[in-house]
């Protein structure tokens, strides 16, 4: 074959090759129906509260961080009696009480459409008392100034009645949150 038809044979290619962009030789690419780029997701390391048993001897933690439209909260509860456990975000980053009381009240952040006592799905616990729940809550925020120095409670049951001072109630767990520095 000579040359020159070797030569004839590359234009069309490389006039091909010039009309294309890199991104047509993505794989990615080659079955996607909208070849605009997606703005990346934002993803922010959150807040995690270590549980510490309240008239019980139940551990394990609560974190929780913002992703795009999402507020993903991930519980892992141990030491606890098999049932149903209420997660309750609260005003006060305080766990002194022997019944929950410091905690304060049930705090959602602004701009929730959901009660407080309502926010997080119930977690239930396996004959062992062992439970995890992720949940991917969309439309809420931590709100300006986060979730840093407010607390969790875990509510033994499905109902979480705000605990009152020096009265015995269902809550099995506190936990106060702290800024993380990694995601989950």
């Amino acid at each position: 074959m000579s040359r020159s038809s070797i030569l004839w044979m590359l234009v069309p290619l490389l006039l091909a090759s010039a009309c294309s962009t890199s991104q047509s030789w993505d794989p990615r690419r080659w079955f996607s129906k909208d070849d605009t780029s997606k703005p990346a997701v934002r993803e922010v390391p959150g807040v995690e509260a270590r549980l510490k048993g309240i008239g019980s001897a139940a551990t394990g933690a609560v974190r929780v961080r913002e992703s795009g439209e999402l507020l993903i909260v991930q519980v892992e509860l141990f030491g606890v009696k098999p049932g149903a456990y209420r997660v309750v975000f609260h005003e006060n980053g305080n766990c002194s009480s022997p019944n929950g009381f410091s905690a304060g009240a049930p705090w959602s952040a602004p701009g929730s459409r959901v009660s407080a006592t309502q926010l997080v799905p119930v977690i239930n616990t396996d004959s062992e008392g062992r439970g995890e729940l992720v949940a991917r809550l969309r439309g809420i925020r931590m709100g300006e100034g986060g979730m840093v120095n407010r607390g969790v409670l875990v509510y033994e049951g499905t109902a979480a009645e705000p605990p009152k001072p020096n009265t015995p109630n269902n809550v099995a767990a506190c936990g106060a949150f702290v800024k993380m520095t990694s995601l989950f």
